[in-house]
């Protein structure tokens, strides 16, 4: 299966193992190598914003700590993303902008699931693109790791 992780996933999910985020991190082999056959995609924009996001909540060396082992442990497809397609989904104003590039990393990796505490996001995505499956935390666990 491919798997988008939205960036609340690995942030939440790296500072509580316990969380949903969490579980779906272990079950993926985040803390130690399992070598599943389950993909993770990822792209610079999500790579940026992780990056980002962990830098202002610790700091630098958490936020390349996160990164080495979303690199390391995790079975990873890196897609890039067109930048006109950025640019029309911009004007098209269906998901909002700062959710484009997540989207189109999932678009590009074609995700078969897409999984996000954004509820709103997620809401917006099986709406108007209906093009993978998009869960919760909780439902993913419910679902996939349980």
């Amino acid at each position: 299966m491919r798997i988008f992780l939205d960036t609340n996933i690995y942030i939440l999910g790296a500072d509580d193992k316990e969380s949903s985020e969490g579980q779906i991190l272990t079950w993926l082999g985040f803390r130690q190598n399992i070598g599943g056959s389950n993909e993770v995609i990822i792209s610079q924009a999500l790579i940026d914003e992780v990056t980002r996001v962990a830098k202002r909540l610790r700091n630098k060396d958490w936020s390349g700590e996160l990164l080495g082992k979303i690199c390391s442990n995790l079975n990873v497809r890196y897609v890039l993303i067109d930048r006109q397609a950025f640019a029309t989904l911009e004007a098209q104003a269906v998901i909002p902008r700062e959710d484009i590039g997540v989207y189109l990393t999932a678009q590009a990796g074609k995700a078969d699931c897409f999984v996000s505490a954004n509820h709103k996001l997620i809401r917006a995505l099986v709406r108007e693109t209906k093009e993978f499956e998009c869960l919760t935390p909780e439902s993913f666990v419910s679902k996939y790791v349980r």
